[in-house]
């Protein structure tokens, strides 16, 4: 499979797991009003989510990419920084 289309499918794993979350999101019981899902509904929606996750880790390996990766703006401060390690002294007793 080319790159392309790896990406394309990476694309169409993202939307369709941010679509299924949205709509459990939507539908969540509120006010102590039961779920308008029913369990078997549930239960499909949560087997296409590990599906989906699966893949999505499928494709990451294939493409080389990590799956914690996040955007980053250019002028944000970073967490963490390098230090050398020779650059570290040796504590003496």
């Amino acid at each position: 499979m080319d790159e392309k289309a790896l990406h394309d499918e990476q694309r169409l794993m993202r939307m369709m797991r941010k679509t299924l979350t949205s709509i459990v999101r939507d539908t969540a019981p509120r006010d102590g009003n039961p779920s308008p899902l029913t369990e078997a509904t549930i239960l499909n929606i949560k087997d296409c989510l590990m599906v989906i996750s699966t893949r999505e880790t499928e494709l990451a390996k294939l493409t080389g990419r990590t799956l914690d990766e996040r955007p980053h703006f250019a002028d944000e401060t970073p967490t963490s920084h390098a230090v050398k390690i020779s650059n570290i002294s040796k504590k003496t007793h």
